[in-house]
This record gives structure tokens, sequence and C-alpha cells, in this order.
């Protein structure tokens, strides 16, 4: 059985009670809406967040109708931001097929993400969860930030590893944190809720970063076509020495953008030659193992178990 799948087994009837509000929360009567939301909920990715939500509310409580729908917020803000990021950057595909961009036009793609963030916060007002609102507000700004961070340096092509992790930290471990931290305060054990706090706080800053850096590890020869330079690069770049090397990086990349592809090899031959996957793996087995540690630390239970098993994807 595939971890996510588990995952999905083992939260059990919380997990169809998200579905059931995220099916909810997306009714349309427009056509239009209808086709979108049921393009992007006929192949739906992984669910990662909401499974953080829903698994860091049993670790703190009872989850109840507000955790199902914090786990709904959380996949509606990963959506709505991702519809956004593919207009951005020209995506032609997202989760193996065509991107709504693509399909459907990148005017549809932006109201539709924009259609989900309103729903998202319908949602919350629905549920009365008033008092995450603060949280959200965070997460949609350090996306967006951190969207154009990147997209600054995609120009600049200066980017240094600290800068990295900044945009790492903005794109991906805000929406952990969020996840997580809204899911931990949805349940009414609240001082069981505030004692576990820190350890959930330390453990979705090193699972979003992890999960960040794997994800770049798998999708290096993509990011170095649209300008992301991505750990396993920069990595390579501090074994080979950066000043001496950048301006070679920066010149392949540049005649990537031309549209000739024959600098992708050189580019990659780099990463290997000077063990930018190695450097980029060490960092995720850093991040990875300081999230194990501090949720290992939680009591044992078939929520913990799941949260051990999210550290890992």
């Amino acid at each position: 059985m595939h971890a996510m799948d588990w995952v999905r087994q083992s939260l059990g009837s919380d997990w169809k009670a998200f579905e059931n509000v995220l099916k909810t929360a997306l009714d349309s009567p427009y056509a239009l809406l209808s086709v979108l939301d049921e393009y992007i909920l006929n192949k739906p990715g992984k669910q990662i967040r909401p499974a953080l939500a829903l698994s860091a509310a049993g670790v703190c409580g009872t989850p109840g109708s507000l955790s199902h729908a914090v786990a709904a917020i959380a996949e509606m803000i990963h959506t709505a931001s991702l519809l956004h990021d593919d207009v951005a950057d020209n995506a032609q595909t997202r989760r193996g097929k065509e991107s709504v961009q693509k399909q459907f036009g990148p005017h549809a793609a932006i109201v539709l993400g924009d259609f989900w963030l309103a729903r998202a916060f319908q949602v919350l007002l629905q549920h009365n969860g008033t008092h995450l609102l603060p949280l959200y507000a965070d997460v949609i700004e350090d996306l967006s930030q951190g969207e154009l961070f990147q997209m600054e340096k995609a120009k600049t092509l200066d980017v240094t590893p600290i800068e990295y992790y900044t945009i790492c930290k903005k794109k991906t471990a805000s929406l952990f944190y969020a996840a997580i931290m809204s899911g931990a305060m949805s349940v009414p054990e609240k001082e069981k809720a505030a004692e576990f706090k820190p350890l959930l706080e330390h453990a979705a800053y090193h699972m979003g970063m992890a999960f960040q850096i794997r994800d770049d590890l798998e999708d290096l020869q993509a990011d170095l076509a649209e300008s992301k330079m991505t750990l396993p690069l920069l990595g390579a770049l501090v074994h080979a020495g950066d000043q001496q090397h950048r301006p070679q990086v920066k010149t392949w990349i540049h005649s990537l953008e031309q549209g000739n592809n024959a600098s992708m090899e050189p580019l990659l031959g780099f990463v290997e030659k000077h063990k930018g996957r190695e450097y980029a793996l060490q960092v995720l087995n850093h991040h990875t193992d300081s999230a194990r540690e501090q949720l290992g630390r939680l009591p044992d239970s078939v929520w913990k178990e799941c949260l051990l098993v999210l550290s890992g994807m």
C-alpha cells in the first residue's frame, strides 16, 4: 500500500468528512466553474496538507467539523497558489495532465484561483473559525512574497543558498505550518494543543523544507528550464567555487532561455561533477531527521504515526 493511502485509511471517517467539506465548498451553479473544479478534483494530487491538518488535530484532541474545514482550507489555498503559479511559470502540465491555464487559458486559471481562495474564507466563517484568520492571512502573504522573490531571482540568477531557503520557507513550509497549526487549534482541547504547539511548529517547518528540497531534486531539469536555481545547482556551486563558476552557469541558463536546449547537458553535468545532488540530499536529511525528532516526543497514537509517515513524503 502506498504511504499516502495508508494515511488516508488511518484517518478514516475524518478523511471522508474533509472530502465532503471540500466537495460542498466548490459547488457552483456556473457551468464553467463546475467544469474547472471537476477537472482539478479528478486528479487531486497527494493532498498532504489536509492530512497534516487532520493528523495534528488528532494529536491534540478530538477532530471535529472545524478540523475537517481547516483540512479543506489548506487544500484550497494550496490549489489556488498552484493555479496562479502555473500562469506565472507558463506551466503546460500539472499532476500528469495539462494545467488549467494550458487547457482553459491563463485568465480562467487566475479567476479560478481567486474563487478557491474566496471559498476557503467562506468555509472558515461557516465553521466559526475566525480565530484562525491571522494564520491564513500570513500564509497567503508568504506564498505571494515567496513567488515574487523567486521570479526576481530567476531574472538576476544571483540567488544564494540562504535566499533559496527563504523561498522554500515562504512558498512551502509556511503552508505546512498553517495546515498543522490550524489543525492543532481546531480541537476543543486547548491546553493539550498549547502543550504540543512548540513541537508541532518546529516539525512543520522542517517537514515543509524537506518536502520542497525533495521536490527540487526530482524537478531539477524542469526548474533549470524555467531559470530557477534550486539547491542541487547551488550545492554544486558551493562545492566548485561560486565566484569562479557562477558566470558560466548564468551563461548556460541564458542560453536555455533563448531556446538552445544543448546547454542543459553541461548544466546537469556540472551538478553531477560537483556533487550538487549529494549536497541537497544532506540538507534534506537534516530537515527530515529534525522533523522526526520533534514528532518523536509526541505521545504514541495513530495520528503521530500519520505525521511520521508524512514527514518522509
